[in-house]
C-alpha cells in the first residue's frame, strides 16, 4: 500500500511540474506570454514580448502591477510585481471567499490560452458523438465552488444557466478577441519579500486579450485585463494600482521615456543606434484604456537613493503617487529631480498644460540612454470588502522613419476607436435572476422596424435570433447604451427565438413576426 501511494505521490509530482505556468498569444504581429503569477511578458518565460517574423527580439522585458491602501488602523498595504525579475508579492492561485486563505500555488502554478477557432469548433462539435474538448476549453477554470468564488473565468452557460463550466454540455469560455491568455494569482500566500509590505488580501484575475487583425492598430497591440477582487475583510478608501513596464527595445537597453498625456501613455523609444531597426524609431506604448492617468514616474536599476530601485514599501507607495523616494515632488524639468515646477507627467514632450505646454523630452536634457522602467499610476479609489475593480491597459508599437510624438498620441486615439466596438465586457459574477432579465417590445413585431429591449440589469449582452428549427438567423453585440435593435427585413411572419447571453447566463423567449 505505501508502494501505490509513493508512485501516486511522484505522479501527482510529474503532473505538476509538467504544467505549462506561462502561456501566450500571438495571432498578430506580437507575440506576447503570461505568466501564472500575472506577470507579463517574462523573457525567462518563452518569447516575453516581441514582433513576429523579425529581427527585433523583444520590446520588454517584464511588466506587472503594483498595488497599494492604508486600511484603519493606518497600516501600509502594498503588492508589487517585479519586473527586474526575482520574486513577486504574488502567487498563483484565487483566495477563500470567507478568509482569504490562500490556494495551494503548486496546484494552481498554470496560466490558461483559448483561441476563437477552438471555441468556434467546440460550439459546432461538442454534441458530436466522441468529441473530445481541447486543452484549453477542457481545462479553463470557469467555475471552482466553495471555498473560492463559484465562477472565476469568464465563460458562457451555454445550457443550464448554473454558473457550473460544463464544456461538454456546451459551455465554453467568453471572451470578445481572437484569442487569450488567463491567470489567477493572489497577494496573501506568504510574507512580502520584494516589497516589504503588507499584503492586501485581493485576489488578481488576469486577462491578455489579441486581436487577429491586418488593421495596422489592433494589429500591433495586446490589451491587458486586471480584475481585482478584495477577498479581505477590510475596506480601502485610497487603494491604488500602477502598471509597471521594463522597457527593452531590441537587443540592447537603450531607450528613452515618454509620457503621451492625449494618449493617457506612458511609452519608451529606442535611440535609433541599433543595426536590426535600420535607424528607424521604434515605440512600445502603454495606455490605460478605462480610467485616467494621475501621473507617471520612472526609477533606475541602481542603488541610488532618489530615483533608484525601491527598497521599502514607502518607497513603491512615494513612486505611485509621483514622488522620489526621499519624498520629493516630481519637478519638470531636466531629469525630474532637478527640475523647477512640480509636475505630474515624466517627459511629456508638448502638451502638459499645467507647466505651458512647454518642450521637455529625455532626448532633449542631455540623458543617456539605457534601461528604463516606467510606472503609469491610477487615482485612488475605493475598494470595499466583497467587490472588485477592472484596470484596463492596451500595450502597442510603432515604427516610424522619425521621432514625433504625434504619432503616439494619433496611435493611442485609433486603438480607442478601433476598441469601440469590441465590448470588453468586465469580469464580474453575474447570479442567474428568477424570471426573466430581458424582454423585448413591441411583440409581436414586424421585419425590418425596430425592437427595443428592456433590461433589469445594466450589463452587456449578445442576442441572437433563431427560426423555429434552431438555424440562426441573426446576431447581435449589445453593450449597456444600446436598448435597440433593427430587426432583418428578410423576415417572413411565424415564430423564432431571442437568446440572450451575458458572461455567464442564457435566456430565451419567443418571437412572433407578424406579416404587413
Amino acid at each position: 500500500m505505501k508502494r501505490l501511494l509513493n508512485i501516486l505521490a511522484m505522479l501527482y509530482c510529474c503532473q505538476i511540474s509538467a504544467q505549462q505556468p506561462f502561456t501566450k498569444v500571438e495571432v498578430n504581429r506580437l507575440k506576447a506570454v503570461l505568466g501564472a503569477d500575472g506577470v507579463l511578458f517574462d523573457s525567462s518565460g518563452t518569447s516575453g514580448l516581441n514582433i513576429k517574423n523579425a529581427v527585433v527580439n523583444s520590446l520588454a522585458n517584464r511588466a506587472g502591477i503594483w498595488m497599494s491602501a492604508t486600511d484603519s488602523a493606518g497600516n501600509l498595504r502594498l503588492s508589487a510585481h517585479n519586473v527586474l525579475g526575482g520574486t513577486h508579492d504574488f502567487w498563483p492561485g484565487p483566495l477563500e471567499v470567507n478568509g482569504a486563505k490562500a490556494a495551494d500555488p503548486v496546484i494552481w502554478n498554470k496560466s490558461y490560452a483559448v483561441t476563437k477557432t477552438e471555441i468556434n469548433y467546440h460550439k459546432q462539435h461538442y454534441m458530436d458523438a466522441g468529441y473530445t474538448a481541447s486543452q484549453g476549453i477542457a481545462a479553463w477554470p470557469g467555475s471552482q465552488g466553495s471555498p473560492y468564488a463559484q465562477v472565476l473565468a469568464p465563460f458562457v452557460d451555454n445550457n443550464l444557466s448554473n454558473q457550473l463550466y460544463e464544456p461538454l454540455l456546451g459551455d465554453y469560455p467568453y471572451f470578445t478577441s481572437d484569442a487569450i491568455s488567463y491567470s489567477i494569482s493572489n497577494d496573501n500566500y506568504a510574507n512580502h519579500t520584494y516589497s516589504g509590505g503588507l499584503p492586501l488580501g485581493v485576489e488578481v484575475q488576469t486577462s491578455l486579450y489579441a486581436f487577429n487583425s491586418t488593421d495596422s492598430f489592433l494589429g500591433n497591440a495586446v490589451f491587458v485585463r486586471y480584475v481585482v477582487h478584495n477577498r479581505s475583510n477590510r475596506n480601502y478608501d485610497n487603494f491604488r494600482l500602477s502598471a509597471v513596464t521594463n522597457f527593452k527595445i531590441g537587443v540592447t537597453a537603450n531607450e528613452y521615456l515618454g509620457t503621451s498625456i492625449p494618449g493617457n501613455a506612458m511609452f519608451a523609444i529606442n535611440d535609433t543606434t541599433e543595426a536590426t531597426f535600420k535607424e528607424q524609431l521604434v515605440s512600445l506604448g502603454c495606455m490605460a484604456f478605462n480610467h485616467r492617468i494621475k501621473s507617471t514616474m520612472y526609477f533606475n536599476n541602481d542603488n541610488n537613493a532618489i530615483n533608484g530601485s525601491p527598497v521599502s514599501a514607502v518607497d513603491f507607495q512615494r513612486l505611485m503617487q509621483g514622488q522620489w523616494k526621499n519624498g520629493a515632488s516630481l519637478r519638470f524639468g531636466g531629469n525630474g529631480i532637478d527640475g523647477n515646477d512640480v509636475a505630474r507627467y515624466i517627459y511629456p514632450y508638448t502638451g502638459d498644460s499645467e507647466n505651458g505646454n512647454l518642450m521637455w523630452s529625455e532626448t532633449s536634457v542631455g540623458n543617456t540612454s539605457g534601461n528604463r522602467i516606467g510606472l503609469m499610476n491610477s487615482d485612488s479609489f475605493t475598494l470595499n470588502r466583497g467587490k472588485a475593480l477592472v484596470f484596463d491597459f492596451l500595450y502597442f508599437y510603432v515604427e516610424e522613419k522619425f521621432a514625433n510624438i504625434k504619432q503616439i498620441d494619433y496611435f493611442c486615439s485609433s486603438l480607442n476607436a478601433r476598441l469601440a466596438d469590441k465590448q470588453m465586457l468586465s469580469n464580474d459574477k453575474i447570479t442567474a435572476s428568477k424570471g426573466m432579465s430581458f424582454y423585448t417590445y413591441p411583440n409581436p413585431a414586424k421585419a425590418g422596424e425596430k425592437m427595443g429591449i428592456f433590461r433589469k440589469q445594466e450589463i452587456a449582452m449578445g442576442l441572437t435570433i433563431y427560426d423555429i428549427s434552431g438555424r440562426e438567423i441573426c446576431n447581435y453585440n449589445l453593450p449597456v447604451t444600446e436598448n435597440s435593435i433593427i430587426l432583418p427585413a428578410s423576415l417572413i411572419s411565424g415564430l423564432y427565438y431571442i437568446e440572450f447571453k451575458t458572461l455567464n447566463t442564457v435566456e430565451r423567449q419567443i418571437l412572433k413576426i407578424n406579416a404587413y
